[in-house]
């Protein structure tokens, strides 16, 4: 057994609670690709309307750091093919429904991570005040989106440290070139 089967093991068995399940299988879909697309979607629209020029810039980037992250991921998804350990282990607690079969890397790990990771990016233009209980706010978020997708029994340790490597990679790469994209776009 590999440290990455061991990690699955400890945190989708040995951690295992009523509360927990109940918990986690409910904001596990928190961090999904539709959902988070959706948040940004509002935003654009709600700093549309407020006039809100800073956050529209930064919710545009995290959709473009959203989109190329997730396309990353997905090719990656279907050049590996490594099946969920609910597929290739015994006795995994799985707590959630998930038809994808493919495990590696964890898309919600992705999708997170792009989108919290140009929100920490530029936090300090959007925030003046009380910008660092944000920060510490959205970075709980994105850890326990990572956690409850092993917890769940839907992903390896590693598919999640690896999406998140994507995730927070992408935004880097976007947010390096946010005023390209600003030029191009108009803002």
């Amino acid at each position: 057994m590999d440290i990455n089967e061991a990690l699955f093991i400890y945190i989708n068995q040995h951690l295992q609670n009523p509360t927990l399940d109940m918990i986690m299988s409910g904001i596990t879909d928190l961090g999904g690709f539709i959902i988070l697309i959706l948040a940004v979607f509002a935003l654009l629209i709600f700093a549309h309307l407020t006039k809100r020029r800073t956050l529209k810039r930064v919710a545009i980037i995290a959709l473009v750091a959203l989109l190329l992250s997730d396309l990353i991921a997905v090719f990656l998804k279907n050049y590996v093919h490594e099946p969920r350990p609910f597929m290739a282990l015994k006795n995994v607690h799985l707590i959630i429904a998930e038809n994808d079969p493919n495990s590696f890397p964890s898309g919600h790990a992705t999708s997170t991570l792009a989108v919290v990771s140009v929100f920490l990016l530029n936090m300090d233009d959007l925030v003046k005040k009380y910008h660092v209980v944000i920060d510490i706010a959205l970075l709980v978020f994105a850890v326990i989106i990572m956690f409850s997708r092993v917890y769940c029994g839907v992903h390896y340790p590693f598919d999640v440290l690896a999406g998140a490597l994507i995730g927070i990679s992408g935004a880097l790469i976007v947010n390096y070139f946010k005023d390209n994209i600003f030029t191009i776009l108009r803002l």
